[in-house]
């Protein structure tokens, strides 16, 4: 019986310690809806402030870090408030993007920004900021019943033109220079230039590497590429002043400068 007493106890002492643990390593404030069904609520994870943005019940993503005077629960606010309107608007969460806004790696919804996704929040996660940014938008496109980032997406704008498209890059030209292109102009590795299935030569196009922000504006002059899912080939000067002449190949953002098509 003074076994069994003394085993009841220590359960009791375990329970108890293993509860305050618990709590002290994730402790769950009052959800605080900024939106139908898409709320914030403070939490603390292993004694720090985080906020949670919730959408349809399920996490989407953590905010981790103060910024701009505003703690994690206040960013994440932001975001959650940010996303009610946009779903409010009524846009489509096939939409929702991991892109590049104002040179930071961030989440649109249909080109507007959710969130931002800093260098501190990728390392936290043990990831990169563009990796991040992929899972914080595949959340939220899950949690409103859509299928995740697809490698290929085309956003239209208010008159139903295509100017924004999200896609896979390359870059070619190695022993190209001088060849002629398909435009009639001389191969220069060097210069600024990118070929594309369709777009009418001359086109500018500003191109983003979703992976560091990096931008720079290239001219279609020349057509390609034809490996199956790669949208653009771009010049080896492109891809080194877009930091992914190493990489080869990679995520990307093109804006077309003026009407056309993308993908």
């Amino acid at each position: 019986m003074q076994r069994l007493i003394s085993l009841i106890l220590s359960l009791i002492l375990i329970f108890t310690v293993g509860s305050g643990l618990v709590r002290e390593l994730y402790s769950v404030g009052d959800v605080i809806m900024a939106g139908e069904s898409i709320g914030v609520r403070q939490t603390r994870i292993g004694g720090r402030e985080v906020g949670e943005v919730l959408v349809n019940g399920q996490v989407v993503l953590r905010v981790r870090t103060s910024a701009g005077g505003l703690t994690p629960f206040q960013r994440a606010a932001v975001i959650a408030g940010r996303i009610a309107a946009c779903a409010g608007e009524g846009y489509r969460p096939d939409a929702i993007l991991p892109d590049v806004v104002n040179g930071s790696n961030a989440v649109s919804w249909r080109g507007e920004l959710i969130a931002t996704v800093d260098a501190a929040h990728a390392k936290l996660n043990n990831t990169t900021p563009y990796l991040l940014a992929k899972v914080w938008a595949n959340n939220m496109r899950r949690a409103f019943g859509c299928a995740s980032v697809p490698t290929e997406y085309v956003l239209d704008d208010a008159n139903g033109e295509v100017i924004t498209a999200f896609c896979t890059a390359s870059w070619y030209g190695d022993g190209l220079d001088g060849q002629v292109t398909a435009s009639g102009e001389l191969f220069d590795s060097s210069a600024l230039t990118a070929a594309h299935r369709y777009l009418p030569f001359g086109t500018r196009v500003r191109v983003t590497n979703l992976y560091n922000g990096k931008s720079v504006v290239v001219v279609i002059n020349d057509r390609g590429p034809y490996v199956k899912g790669r949208a653009i080939d771009l010049s080896k000067g492109a891809a080194i002043a877009l930091g992914m002449k190493e990489q080869g190949i990679g995520p990307v953002k093109l804006e077309v400068m003026g009407s056309g098509r993308v993908i």
